[in-house]
């Protein structure tokens, strides 16, 4: 949606919602699993489709048997990444990317900068600091907010190889956000079998 349409409140209410609905989801802990017990947020799937429900959007999983060069993009106003933990203590990330049909200009960041974990980066490299602005066509922006600023994908057959690409060094699920149309035949709106818990974000 890209501005701020939910708040921490809004998404701890439909967490809780979820967990009165299905408390037995919790198992023996009691605690809410549709969120991080600690308190981080790091809200599940579950959450995210329902924020997007009230908004009037569903939640679409793409099938990793298909490429994803075969994805019906038509009618879609955003994709959601979920890249899964490689190991038990590592949170899984999520970022969006999303198409836009007006040229964007925005700073042109140097290529040792852009997707570096922060941790990773120096104190200098960490200072402010201006870059020369760029303007691209309309197309494809990655909006990973561990980037300094979006970056520009491209058109379809760029997203298709970013995406693959990614799906290479990766575990991850590939969703799109469409307008709802009719929430009773959404079949495709459901997480695939094969997850033994919803990812969270």
């Amino acid at each position: 949606l890209q501005r701020e349409v939910f708040t921490h409140a809004d998404l701890e209410r439909i967490a809780k919602y979820l967990h009165e609905l299905h408390p037995e989801q919790s198992g023996w802990l009691k605690f809410n699993s549709h969120k991080n017990f600690l308190g981080f947020g790091y809200y599940d799937i579950n959450v995210i489709i329902a924020a997007l429900n009230e908004k009037g959007y569903d939640l679409l999983w793409h099938d990793k048997r298909t490429g994803i060069e075969d994805a019906d993009l038509s009618g879609c106003v955003g994709i959601i990444i979920h890249i899964q933990p490689d190991w038990f203590f590592r949170r899984g990330h999520w970022f969006a990317l999303k198409h836009f049909d007006e040229n964007l200009t925005v700073p042109k960041v140097p290529t040792t900068y852009v997707g570096e974990p922060r941790a990773a980066r120096s104190i200098s490299e960490n200072e402010e600091r201006e870059y020369e602005p760029k303007t691209h066509d309309p197309g494809f922006w990655n909006l990973d907010s561990k980037l300094r600023h979006p970056e520009y994908i491209g058109d379809r057959e760029l997203l298709n190889a970013f995406l693959q690409k990614l799906s290479k060094r990766n575990r991850l699920h590939i969703l799109l956000v469409v307008p709802s149309v009719d929430h009773t035949s959404a079949s495709s709106s459901q997480p695939p079998s094969s997850l033994s818990s919803s990812p969270s974000v």
